[in-house]
């Protein structure tokens, strides 16, 4: 590297940074050389004293890898380059360990600190968490394929960044017995990558939900109680939008869709689905663009979104032309994807399921709501025999329960789909499950008078698993 480059770089890292690229390069660097490493210039000495700065690659992973983006202009790359051209040299074991860390509170790591009864002598109230990683390691309690300890005490103070090393365990069942370096595939490096890209907070720690101590050895793993959402694309996000009506039946334009559609598009792009809209279906259009969408291949992803946006009538939704399609007709076919079993399949319907108005009904010791005076409209029809079976792992949110309109502001967008995005938008980065999400959804929705009527949404599920959904920071 240019000295003035590397000079430029060092500059520009704090000490706290250098501990973490001295982390991810002790399998490249002698321990006792590493030990004497004080600044980023004599690290990037000894790695190239290694010849591992040759093909110019490792240090911008490195320096992405902490979250230090703003240094690759230096460099004159880009994250998007690092993500195309990975270094292959800093192992998936050492990644997985510094997502760790980067989620590790205070409270947290002194209820590890205390857990793993190591030295105090060694280790005083200041040591980090990587610090407890290297010690771990120097007493050969930690590896590669010794993960069991950490976990264990991991899995009593979060249960969280136990799924962690769960999840690596299931994405690398053959890690035993492979080299750490140079055996890993970029599909592999790139997802971590991306994990820490998404999970990462403005570069900074962004801290566990949960911190209280558990003290049940029989708690279930991670893996038996979340769905795994790490996979890069997380699924496909199908969004059916139907506007225009006037043309083709008695329904009225369904004024407002536009900003759902657009608000649904903005939010499934930033949990990292590969969105597309459909706009103006009929019927036999509906059913078409969802057998394309279950005969897809589905296994490098994690999950699947559908969200209709149309009008309705009880148990089902309409085309363009007025022609109903029952939501089982929208459900089948995923539960037959065999790519998508025991994954969530989550479809998301904005629509009235009859033509009936909900009463508004004071509650004993309540404040009367104010009645919203905009415009809104319905999105009904006269009510079919239809019902709505799931099978496993699906979640049908309904914008309102069966027999009931749902309603939608000629401008702002629907009642639900805005409260759906919105507590979405604000609860995905605290860690709440869907169920939770979809609850508190459906209290905001409640709570509103609408045209002197009140609407109720209905969330209907068989997941048999926790479900957090990954937000991207940025949004």
């Amino acid at each position: 590297m240019n000295p003035q480059t590397c000079h430029k770089i060092d500059q520009n890292l704090t000490s706290t940074d250098v501990d973490q690229l001295k982390f991810l390069c002790i399998d490249m660097i002698p321990k006792k050389h590493l030990e004497m490493v004080i600044d980023a210039k004599d690290l990037f000495q000894r790695l190239d004293e290694q010849l591992l700065l040759e093909d110019g690659l490792l240090i911008p992973e490195l320096l992405f890898t902490i979250g230090r983006i703003d240094l690759l202009e230096i460099l004159k790359t880009s994250k998007e380059e690092v993500k195309r051209n990975l270094s292959k040299r800093v192992s998936a074991y050492r990644k997985m360990l510094f997502i760790i860390s980067e989620d590790m509170t205070e409270e947290n790591l002194r209820s590890v600190k205390f857990l793993l009864e190591l030295p105090k002598a060694k280790l005083g109230p200041s040591a980090s968490f990587l610090d407890v990683l290297i010690e771990m390691e120097k007493q050969q309690r930690l590896g590669k394929d010794n993960l069991n300890e950490l976990y264990d005490v991991l899995e009593k103070c979060d249960r969280q960044l136990a799924y962690r090393i769960e999840n690596f365990k299931n994405m690398h069942p053959e890690q035993e017995s492979r080299l750490p370096l140079q055996e890993m595939s970029n599909n592999e490096q790139l997802s971590l990558l991306n994990q820490m890209e998404t999970e990462r907070v403005d570069g900074r720690r962004r801290g566990s939900s949960v911190s209280t101590i558990v003290t049940d050895s029989d708690t279930p793993s991670l893996s038996d109680e979340y769905y795994t959402m790490t996979q890069r694309p997380l699924g496909y996000c199908l969004i059916i939008n139907n506007f225009n009506f006037e043309n083709r039946t008695s329904f009225r334009n369904r004024k407002g869709t536009e900003k759902d559609k657009d608000d649904l598009v903005k939010l499934f792009q930033k949990m990292h689905f590969e969105v597309e809209v459909q706009n103006d279906l009929e019927a036999s259009d509906i059913k078409d663009v969802i057998m394309k969408f279950a005969k897809k291949d589905h296994t490098q992803m994690g999950a699947f979104v559908c969200c209709v946006l149309s009008h309705g009538e009880k148990g089902a939704v309409l085309g363009i032309d007025g022609k109903a399609i029952e939501i089982r007709e929208l459900t089948r076919p995923f539960a037959e994807c065999n790519t998508l079993a025991c994954k969530p399949k989550l479809f998301f319907i904005q629509a009235c399921q009859g033509n009936k108005a909900q009463n508004s009904v004071l509650a004993a010791d309540g404040e009367v709501n104010d009645t919203e005076e905009e415009t809104y409209e319905e999105d009904a029809h006269i009510p079919a025999l239809n019902s709505v079976p799931i099978e496993a792992d699906f979640l049908i949110g309904m914008a309102t329960v069966e027999h009931y309109q749902s309603f939608r502001h000629t401008k702002y967008g629907s009642i639900y789909i805005q409260e759906l995005c919105k507590q979405l938008k604000s609860l995905c980065p605290r860690n709440e499950d869907i169920l939770s999400i979809l609850t508190k959804v459906n209290r905001e929705v409640s709570i509103r008078v609408l045209k002197g009527y009140k609407q109720m949404p209905e969330p209907r599920y068989t997941l048999t698993k926790k479900l957090v959904l990954p937000l991207d920071s940025s949004f």
